[in-house]
């Protein structure tokens, strides 16, 4: 991440899940508290909205359209926003549409993440499956201090054809990496080998 995204991270800011599902997990249970509220943009991945809901936070399910190639808008993301609103929720490259967010379009709705106190989880598991003419750009780079708020997740099932191998991680600030690793070691303590 430093050598391809100019992100540093400790190692204590890492934390190493079997897959990315389970490291989706660990992040929603340890921020998550029942009535929260995470916006997701459809159409979505079908296990986010499952995995929110087994937290006891509401999944906030945002119709993107056709026309803006499935991604969410700055006016789509406002008006989804309520008091209850605690975290937004991002695949880009996406799956299942492929479709992508320019690092301005991503600035964009870090600027209201920023405005609102919002935390991010970034689902960047297809950071390298990208369409010629388009760039990726992890979320956290997008505006100063993202990093500070948003939660990385990826794994080697999409860029490596890995999916057998049930290795996916997180990168987070320090408080919730922590948290994380403390919910994993009572869970699975690590991933299998």
């Amino acid at each position: 991440y430093a050598a391809r995204h100019g992100l540093e991270y400790k190692p204590t800011q890492v934390t190493v899940a079997n897959g990315a599902k389970h490291a989706l997990h660990n992040a929603f249970t340890v921020l998550l508290d029942p009535g929260d509220e995470v916006i997701i943009p459809a159409p979505y991945w079908v296990s986010y909205a499952e995995l929110v809901k087994l937290t006891g936070a509401v999944p906030v399910i945002v119709a993107t359209r056709q026309e803006d190639d499935f991604r969410l808008t700055p006016d789509q993301f406002r008006s989804a926003l309520t008091d209850r609103t605690k975290m937004l929720l991002l695949c880009s490259p996406s799956n299942p549409t492929g479709s992508m967010y320019s690092p301005e379009q991503l600035g964009e709705l870090a600027d209201i993440a920023i405005e609102r106190d919002l935390l991010v989880l970034a689902d960047e598991i297809y950071e390298r499956l990208v369409y010629p003419g388009h760039t990726f750009a992890s979320f956290a780079t997008v505006r100063p201090g993202m990093q500070d708020r948003t939660i990385l997740v990826n794994g080697v099932s999409k860029t490596y054809a890995m999916t057998g191998w049930r290795i996916g991680w997180t990168m987070a600030p320090q408080h919730v990496a922590s948290a994380m690793n403390n919910l994993q070691s009572q869970e699975t303590s690590n991933p299998c080998s």
